[in-house]
């Protein structure tokens, strides 16, 4: 699949892109010698790009290190850390973490020069205005909406430029990007819920029954099974256009050609406390649905470059099924949270555990390695 039928100031983008990450490469590159471990020199980078997964973000954290300065650092125990510390025993990598909890597909690729290039190539890729979790944060400050990333993007720059910005600095200062690890999409399902929701419930409201089913949750399910390629085709058209501007260095000029690990997704909804009995009519199925499909399309040669990512197989082992399941979200996931931090509740949370997040990176590192 080519992106190279974008209009004119597509092109006009690129270039403004390509300049702009080759002059942060003299101005990053002492930065970057100053942070070399004192083992020896970092020699290459581990780029990690997604949603509140990649940041590490739970609920309880959030609340716990909200009021402090820098609430970022408190979110130091992700899937992201614990992968990098299992690569990083005989290699000295460093580590780069662009994860924007709330992020979706489209935000991802954010509304800005590669948004608008990506838009009119023949991805179609949808757009939207990058992180609003750190937007929210910069413009409000501690409003509860938002917080610091981990490496801020600046201005209206998005997720997706940032890392090809990064991807052009790592390699002139000598220490290109080996490995990137990727998850996105939970947040684009989650709003197909929500709306679902929204929907049914104003059906009720207004008329008392709904068209999708007899009674509110059976509607819910419905209106989700109606959406469901919508959102698979959504996710999909969003990260093959992600990752075709990370793999054709069409707007940095530096393809890369490393390792791409892309999670697969569980379903926080499933049976949490009783066995067979999900939180969310047909979740299981739905999640399961999901993952099959993007695997589908992600093995499939379709990308210029080339995308074949590794994925991670996290249903299998967050949803078993049967009598294991609810004893595995309750391990691996907050969706049983019941405490509470000065009036504010940590749960229930979709977000993994310390143990949770672990065994994401464990996964990753048996399954991709």
């Amino acid at each position: 699949m080519s992106a190279k039928n974008g209009s004119t100031r597509s092109f006009r983008s690129r270039g403004r892109l390509i300049g702009l990450a080759m002059a942060a490469v003299f101005a990053m590159s002492a930065l970057f010698a100053a942070n070399a471990s004192a083992h020896g020199p970092v020699n290459a980078s581990y780029l990690a790009l997604g949603d509140s997964l990649a940041f590490g973000y739970s609920q309880q954290l959030y609340n716990e290190n909200e009021k402090a300065g820098d609430p970022a650092a408190s979110f130091e125990a992700g899937y992201v850390q614990d992968y990098y510390a299992k690569i990083t025993k005989h290699v000295l990598v460093q580590e780069q973490n662009l994860g924007c909890p709330g992020e979706t597909s489209a935000s991802l690729i954010g509304n800005g020069p590669a948004g608008e290039a990506l838009a009119a190539s023949s991805f179609k890729a949808t757009t939207e205005a990058p992180c609003a979790y750190s937007s929210a944060w910069n413009a409000y400050h501690k409003n509860g909406t938002g917080g610091p990333l981990h490496i801020e993007y600046g201005g209206t720059k998005s997720q997706l430029e940032k890392a090809l910005e990064l991807i052009a600095v790592d390699a002139g200062t000598g220490k290109p990007v080996s490995v990137i690890t990727f998850n996105i999409g939970a947040n684009d399902q989650l709003h197909a819920i929500h709306s679902c929701e929204v929907e049914v419930g104003t059906e009720y409201g207004t008329e008392g029954k709904s068209k999708y089913g007899s009674t509110p949750e059976e509607a819910v399910h419905n209106c989700l099974v109606a959406h469901i390629p919508t959102i698979i085709g959504s996710i999909i058209k969003n990260t093959e256009a992600a990752a075709y501007a990370l793999r054709s260095g069409a707007f940095n000029g530096v393809p890369y050609t490393g390792k791409i690990i892309v999670q697969g997704g569980y379903d926080p909804y499933g049976a949490v406390f009783t066995k067979n009995v999900e939180l969310l009519s047909g979740s299981l199925g739905l999640a399961a649905l999901i993952n099959v499909k993007e695997q589908e399309a992600y093995e499939k040669p379709a990308i210029e470059g080339g995308f074949a990512p590794c994925i991670t197989n996290l249903f299998t082992t967050f949803n078993p099924g049967g009598g294991q399941e609810p004893h595995r979200l309750q391990l691996y996931t907050n969706m049983a949270n019941v405490t509470e931090f000065e009036g504010k509740k940590n749960g229930p949370d979709i977000h993994p555990t310390p143990v949770g997040y672990l065994k994401m990176a464990s996964l990753m590192k048996k399954q991709c390695g």
